[in-house]
């Protein structure tokens, strides 16, 4: 089997990210299925100090700044993201690099017999996403990595990912996603993703909505888990942190001091932008602080190297000047009101156009009322081999009334190329929703680079 047979191997089975039926397939949802696939692996996920990390906003970033900060300490550091932008090896990364194209071939190779044979027993076919986790555990213990820093897929209770006996949990904020899956309040969303605490094992928080934090409080007292943050988690901050530009003047990093019960960082600096990648690099310390306090070996130097060397794609990140062009898989509203916050504070710009595709199960309406204020031209779009995407033509639909100069281009291609023309060397081009898109933009733009 060569990688793209793997590839097309792996396309058969269920893949809710692209589903259209994404939210129906909760019923699907269970931890039988991976347990027993891992039982015909041997278990490899027994084999690995695992980092897990849940959360709404920002545990991707996080997972990446944990696993930078443990390469830059010596150690042999896997990480396990998802969804990917470009290639499907990017969810799959030792020390930064990614995962080979024959060794995707050769893992799946050898899961295969598991695989079938899990899906022909009584808990049905495995999914995309059990395939690829096991993958990822198999892999990162067939290579001895010294930690697996594990980032969930959906939710927490029954995440493929739960199966593992961490050595410490992460919590990023939460905020209210998949609603039709996880709950439709901050309590009820948090309770799912609470359920990647496990006893004794101690648990790293990020600030959080009170609701959220008084259940992962008492699920954590319940469960006898030490809770660790970082003193300096306010995002009103802008007086302690400054930017970072380029020769260009664009902004390309942010610098800022973090404090902890035993340590203080004074002039940290990462390659991310706005006020939300402050929180998840400060979480990402008090992570680093935690595994100090449990033996291992970190040292400051360290933990400043990885912040500043950190490798994380399609976060607000600029990949032309003139006209600034900016790229950020904003999705919910939260996340778009963070994003439209960030660019204000972050750039300069005359006019900001903003070319969009979403899926079709995110808060439509509520995304537009939050753009609106800050876009003064929107071109909407969509990515075609999604049947999980919104037709461009929908949102302008729905938009039309509160943003006036909308239009849709269904080719991403030609919305790009519609953008750029029409744009000044002073204006802002952002492209946001989906990370399909953001992920088609940054191979438009040939900005993407293995790790």
């Amino acid at each position: 089997m060569d990688y793209q047979a793997a590839l097309a191997y792996i396309e058969t089975f269920i893949d809710s990210e692209r589903s259209p039926d994404f939210s129906r397939q909760a019923r699907l949802y269970n931890l039988d299925r991976i347990s027993l696939l891992l039982k015909q692996l041997g278990n490899p996920h027994d084999r690995l100090k695992i980092i897990h990390i849940a959360g709404s906003k920002g545990k991707g970033s996080t997972a990446a700044l944990i696993a930078s900060v443990l390469t830059q300490a010596g150690y042999k550091t896997g990480l396990f993201t998802s969804p990917h932008l470009i290639t499907p090896r990017e969810r799959c990364r030792i020390d930064g690099k990614l995962i080979s194209e024959t060794e995707i071939a050769c893992c799946i190779q050898r899961i295969k017999p598991a695989i079938e044979a899990v899906s022909a027993a009584e808990f049905g076919p495995v999914s995309f996403f059990e395939i690829y986790t096991a993958l990822a555990f198999t892999y990162f213990a067939d290579e001895a990595t010294d930690f697996a820093v594990i980032e969930v897929g959906l939710g927490g209770r029954l995440d493929a990912t739960n199966v593992v006996s961490p050595v410490m949990t992460v919590i990023t904020p939460i905020g209210l996603e998949h609603t039709a899956i996880l709950g439709e309040t901050y309590a009820e969303i948090a309770a799912e993703k609470a359920e990647i605490i496990k006893n004794g094992c101690p648990l790293t928080l990020a600030p959080q909505h009170p609701d959220a934090r008084a259940v992962i409080e008492r699920v954590a007292n319940e469960r006898n888990v030490l809770i660790v943050e970082a003193k300096s988690h306010g995002t009103d901050c802008q007086s302690i942190r400054h930017l970072v530009k380029d020769d260009n003047a664009v902004p390309v990093a942010q610098q800022f001091d973090v404090e902890t019960d035993t340590e203080n960082y004074p002039q940290l600096t990462i390659p991310l932008l706005g006020d939300h990648q402050y929180v998840n690099a400060t979480t990402a310390i008090a992570a680093i602080e935690c595994l100090k306090q449990t033996g291992s070996v970190i040292p400051k130097a360290s933990v400043y190297a990885g912040l500043k060397n950190v490798q994380w794609q399609g976060r607000i990140q600029t990949v032309r000047s003139a006209p600034l062009v900016v790229l950020d898989g904003a999705h919910s509203p939260a996340a778009m009101q963070v994003l439209c916050s960030t660019l204000r504070q972050c750039f300069r710009y005359d006019q900001a156009t903003f070319i969009v595709s979403l899926m079709k199960d995110k808060n439509l309406i509520a995304i537009g009322d939050v753009l609106s204020k800050t876009a003064n031209t929107v071109i909407t779009t969509q990515v075609f081999d999604n049947p999980r995407v919104m037709p461009g033509e929908v949102i302008q639909d729905t938009w039309s009334s509160i943003c006036p100069n909308i239009t849709a281009y269904p080719n991403p291609e030609d919305a790009i190329t519609e953008a750029l023309a029409s744009a000044s060397s002073t204006d802002l081009i952002c492209i946001t929703g989906s990370l399909y898109l953001v992920g088609y933009a940054l191979e438009y733009f040939s900005t993407f680079s293995e790790q």
